[in-house]
C-alpha cells in the first residue's frame, strides 16, 4: 500500500512544530524523513516528562544524553521538567541540568515532581540565584531551601508556586523581592497547616503586578514596624482563596489597587467583630465570594460592578448581601446551603438584574430594593426569580409601583404562587389605592398578605 511522502518544509516550520513537542516525540519526529533528522537538537525547547511506568534511571539517563547533544547550543527558550520524584543521589544531577538551562539563558522554566520527599533538602534555588534571563518560573512539589544568599531575577515577570516546601518561611518575601518586575503571581499552599507567609509590604512593593493567586497564604500586615506603603496601579485580577490577613490588610489590598476588575474572595478575618464590606473600587467589574467568616458581605460605591456570584458552604456564615451604589449591576448569582432567614438589598441599581438563586429551603427572606424598573413584566420577571422561597419581606419607596395592570393579571401567571407569606413594607403613607394594592399583591400569589405602611 502507498503511503504519502512528507512534504519538503522550510527548517523554520520544522522547528516550529517541534517546538511544540515533548523532546522524547520530538527525536521520533526525526526519524520520518531525512530533512528532519537531528533537528530537534537545534529546536530551543527541551521537554521532559517521566512516565510513571518506565525505570526511574532510564529517565535520569535519557535527559543527559538529551543535554550532551545539545551541549554545542548557546540559546534555550524554554526548559520543562516533569519528574515523579528527585531522589538523595539525584542532587548533582538535577543542579547540573538548572545550571545548564541558565548557562543558555532560559527565558521559561518549569519543574513540576508528582510527589514530594520531605526527607529530601537540596538548595533548589542556588543555580537560580543570577538568572537574569527567566521571564517565566513554575514550580510545583519542589524543595526550596536558601541560606541568605541574595535572589536576583530582574525579567521575571510570572512566578508560579504550587504546593512547594519552604525550609525557611521568608524565602518567599526575598524571592519576590528580588523580581522587580513580576507581573504574574501565583501561591498555591496545600493546607492551612502549611500556609505560605508574606508580608503586605512585599505584595505592595510588587508594583508592576497585574494578576494575584493566593491560596493558603497568610499575608502579615507588619503591625511590629511602619505601616506599609505602596500602590498597585496595574494589578487588575486578584484571586485569594483560604487566604488569612487582617480586614485592615484586605482593605488597603483593595484600596491600593485602583485598576481592579476581578475580585475572587475567600479569606479569613481573624478577631473581627464587625462586619467588614469590599471598599469601593472605580473599575471593579465582577466580584465573587467564597468563605467570608462574617455575617454581612456589603459592596459599596462599586459603580462599574457588572456581576457578583456569592458561593456560601455554611448555613451560620451569612444573614445579608447588601450592594449600595452599584449602578451597573447586570447578574447576581447565589448559591448556599438551607438557611434560616437571609436579607438581599440591592440600591442603586440602574439596570433589572438578572438574579440567580440556590437556597433550598429558605424559611424567611427579606428583599429590599429600589431599582428603576422598565415596565411591570420586568418587575414580575424579578420577583418570579425568589417564588422558591417560603417568606418574603418586600421593601418599596411607591406602592403605585406594586399594583400591575389588570390585564397583565388575566395573562400573566402569578411569580410568587408558591410562597406562603409576603410582607411589604411602603415608606409613603396609606392612600386611596390601598384596595388596589391589595388585590395586586394577592395576584403575585401568597398564601399570606400583610401591608405594613411606615419610613424606612
Amino acid at each position: 500500500m502507498a503511503t504519502a511522502a512528507i512534504p519538503h518544509l522550510p527548517v523554520l516550520v520544522i522547528h516550529h512544530v517541534l517546538q511544540f513537542l515533548p523532546t522524547k516525540h520530538a527525536i521520533r519526529m526525526s526519524s520520518l524523513c531525512k530533512q528532519w533528522a537531528g533537528l530537534w537538537s537545534s529546536v530551543p525547547v527541551l521537554d521532559f516528562e517521566e512516565e510513571e511506568d518506565k525505570p526511574h534511571a532510564e529517565f535520569i539517563n535519557f535527559v543527559d544524553r538529551c543535554l550532551e547533544i545539545q551541549e554545542k547550543y548557546e540559546h534555550l527558550d524554554k526548559f520543562r521538567l516533569h519528574m515523579k520524584f528527585c531522589l538523595f543521589e539525584d542532587r548533582y544531577k538535577f543542579n547540573k541540568w538548572l545550571g545548564f538551562a541558565v548557562e543558555r539563558r532560559v527565558k521559561e522554566l518549569d519543574i513540576s515532581f508528582s510527589r514530594i520527599h520531605r526527607s529530601l533538602g537540596f538548595a533548589l534555588l542556588s543555580p537560580l540565584h543570577n538568572a537574569k534571563s527567566i521571564t517565566s518560573l513554575n514550580l510545583e512539589n519542589a524543595t526550596i531551601a536558601n541560606r541568605g544568599e541574595p535572589i536576583s531575577l530582574p525579567s521575571l515577570k510570572t512566578l508560579s508556586l504550587t504546593t512547594v516546601r519552604l525550609q525557611v518561611s521568608s524565602v518567599i518575601s526575598s524571592l519576590i523581592s528580588g523580581c522587580p518586575c513580576i507581573q504574574y503571581l501565583s501561591l498555591t499552599s496545600t493546607s492551612s497547616f502549611n500556609y505560605y507567609v508574606i508580608s503586605m509590604q512585599t505584595l505592595l512593593d510588587a508594583k508592576y503586578l497585574t494578576s494575584l493567586n493566593l491560596e493558603f497564604v497568610l499575608i502579615t500586615d507588619d503591625s511590629n514596624n511602619d505601616p506599609p506603603i505602596g500602590r498597585l496601579p496595574c494589578l487588575k485580577t486578584v484571586s485569594l482563596t483560604s487566604v488569612n490577613m487582617h480586614y485592615g490588610t484586605f482593605a488597603q489590598l483593595i484600596s491600593s489597587s485602583p485598576s481592579l476588575e476581578h475580585l475572587s474572595v475567600s479569606v479569613f478575618f481573624p478577631h473581627y467583630n464587625i462586619s467588614p464590606h469590599i471598599l469601593p473600587s472605580s473599575s471593579l467589574k465582577s466580584f465573587e465570594v467564597g468563605i467570608f467568616n462574617s455575617d454581612v458581605v456589603q459592596v459599596s460605591g462599586a459603580e462599574t460592578l457588572e456581576s457578583c456570584t456569592l458561593v456560601l458552604e455554611s448555613p451560620r456564615q451569612i444573614k445579608c448581601i447588601r450592594l449600595d451604589g452599584c449602578k451597573n449591576l447586570k447578574h447576581l448569582s447565589i448559591r448556599a446551603p438551607p438557611l434560616p432567614n437571609f436579607t438581599l438589598q440591592l440600591h442603586g441599581c440602574k439596570h433589572l438584574v438578572n438574579v440567580s438563586l440556590d437556597i433550598p429551603k429558605l424559611y424567611f427572606t427579606r428583599i429590599s430594593s429600589n431599582v428603576e424598573w422598565r415596565n411591570f413584566y420586568s418587575l414580575a420577571y424579578y420577583l418570579g426569580k425568589f417564588q422558591s422561597f417560603e417568606n418574603i419581606s418586600l421593601y418599596v419607596d411607591d406602592a403605585e409601583a406594586l399594583i400591575f395592570p389588570k390585564n397583565m393579571r388575566k395573562f400573566y401567571d402569578p411569580p410568587l404562587r408558591t410562597v406562603n407569606t409576603l410582607t411589604v413594607f411602603i415608606s409613603s403613607p396609606r392612600g386611596a389605592k390601598d384596595s388596589k394594592l391589595r388585590h395586586s399583591l394577592f395576584w403575585l400569589g401568597p398564601k399570606s398578605l400583610s401591608i405594613i405602611y411606615s419610613d424606612l
